[in-house]
C-alpha cells in the first residue's frame, strides 16, 4: 500500500518470524513511543525485543505492518494479533507512528490491514490502547470511532518512602498463619511441577474488573505459562512468583514482579490475585509486603516499583495507595465492532 501525496509505503512485515532489519524498524519507532510515554526511562535493548519476538509464544496469531518513507526511514508500525486461549471474536493491536509524520494519513493506512485481517479471520471486534502521555492516540482511537472501555492508572512506589514498619505488621498476617495458609516462593521459569499452579494464579486474574470493555476470560494451562517463560528468559528479564497456599496446600492466589537488566533500577509489579473464597484475610497484603520486602533484602539496587491496575478496582488500589504507590501515568482501554471501525475509515 502505498500513500502516494507523501511517499509512504505500507508493507506487511514479520514479527515472529521477522527478519533483523524489520525488527530493528519496529525496535526503532516502538522505543520513540516509549520515550514519549516515559521520558528518560531505559529503553528495552533490540537483542531483547528481538530474543521475545523470536519465541512469542503459539498462543498468539500474530501480523505487522511497517510504514516507510522512499528512502527506507520507517515513520510507524502496526500490529494485530488473537489469543487462542482468549475470545474468539477479539483481536488486540496498536498503531503507532512517529511525531514528525503524524497527520499524513500514516495512522489510517496502518490501520486498514488490520481492520482487513481482522473480517478476514471473522473477529468481530478490536481492543487496543492509548496512553494519557501521548495525546495523538485518544485523538485517533476517537476519529476511529473507538470507544472507551476502561481507564487504567500506571504507578510507582519509591522504595525510599516505604513505611517498613507497615509492611512488616502485614508480613505478620497472624490470622491468615494461624488458619494454615502458607507462601511459596518460586524464583526464574516455573518447573513442570509447578506450571499448574501458575496458570491457577494467573487464572485468578480474570476476576479484575473489566468495565466496558466486552472480551471473554483469557484461561492459560500450563503449556502456556511455560512458553511465556520462555519467552520473558531469551528476552533477559527474571520474574520472582510468590504463590499463596491454602490449608490443603492448593494455590490460592500470588504475586509477581519481573526485573529487567537494562534497568536494575526498576521492578515491575505484575498480577496479584487472591481466589474470592479465600479474601479477607489479608492475603493479598501478605504476599504484596512479601515480595517488597524480599525486593529490599536482595535487590537493593532497585529504587522504584511500578504497577498498573483499573482505576475501577478499589480493593488492589487501596492496598497500594495505603503502601504509597503515586500515580505516573494514565492509559485508556478502546474497542469497537470491526465493521464500524472499516465505515470510519476515510476514502
Amino acid at each position: 500500500m502505498v500513500l502516494e501525496a507523501h511517499e509512504i509505503t505500507v508493507r506487511r512485515v514479520g514479527f515472529r518470524f521477522g527478519s533483523d532489519a524489520e525488527l530493528a524498524a519496529m525496535h526503532l519507532v516502538e522505543s520513540e513511543i516509549e520515550a514519549e510515554r516515559r521520558p528518560g526511562v531505559s529503553p528495552q535493548p533490540l537483542e531483547s525485543y528481538m530474543a521475545f519476538a523470536r519465541h512469542l509464544p503459539g498462543q498468539f496469531h500474530d501480523h505487522t505492518w511497517l510504514a516507510e518513507t522512499g528512502d527506507g526511514t520507517p515513520v510507524g508500525c502496526s500490529a494485530c494479533w488473537s489469543n487462542s486461549a482468549g475470545d474468539p471474536a477479539v483481536m488486540e493491536c496498536y498503531v503507532y507512528v512517529r511525531k514528525p509524520w503524524r497527520r499524513r494519513g500514516v495512522g489510517w493506512g496502518l490501520t486498514r490491514p488490520i481492520i482487513a485481517t481482522a473480517e478476514a479471520e471473522g473477529r468481530s471486534s478490536l481492543v487496543g490502547d492509548t496512553f494519557e502521555s501521548v495525546p495523538a492516540g485518544r485523538v485517533f482511537a476517537l476519529r476511529l470511532g473507538a470507544r472507551a472501555a476502561r481507564v487504567n492508572r500506571t504507578s510507582e512506589l519509591r522504595m525510599g518512602d516505604v513505611d517498613w514498619s507497615l509492611v512488616q505488621s502485614w508480613i505478620d498476617a497472624s490470622r491468615a498463619r494461624a488458619l494454615g495458609y502458607r507462601l511459596d516462593f518460586v524464583d526464574g521459569p516455573f518447573p513442570e511441577r509447578l506450571a499448574g499452579d501458575a496458570a491457577a494464579f494467573q487464572n485468578l486474574v480474570q476476576a479484575q474488573p473489566h468495565d466496558d470493555l466486552h472480551v471473554a476470560d483469557v484461561v492459560l494451562g500450563a503449556d502456556h505459562l511455560l512458553e511465556l517463560d520462555r519467552a520473558h528468559f531469551e528476552a533477559g528479564r527474571q520474574r520472582w512468583t510468590i504463590f499463596v497456599r491454602g490449608i490443603d496446600g492448593r494455590c490460592v492466589g500470588g504475586t509477581e514482579v519481573i526485573f529487567e537488566p537494562w534497568d536494575a533500577t526498576l521492578a515491575r509489579q505484575q498480577n496479584t490475585a487472591i481466589d474470592e473464597s479465600h479474601r479477607g484475610l489479608g492475603l493479598a497484603k501478605w504476599v504484596k509486603a512479601a515480595m517488597l520486602d524480599r525486593i529490599r533484602r536482595e535487590r537493593s539496587e532497585v529504587e522504584r516499583v511500578r504497577t498498573s491496575n483499573a482505576f475501577s478496582n478499589a480493593p488492589m488500589l487501596a492496598i497500594n495507595d495505603r503502601l504509597g504507590f503515586k500515580v505516573t501515568e494514565a492509559r485508556t482501554d478502546w474497542q469497537g465492532k470491526t465493521t464500524d471501525l472499516r465505515h470510519a475509515l476515510p476514502t
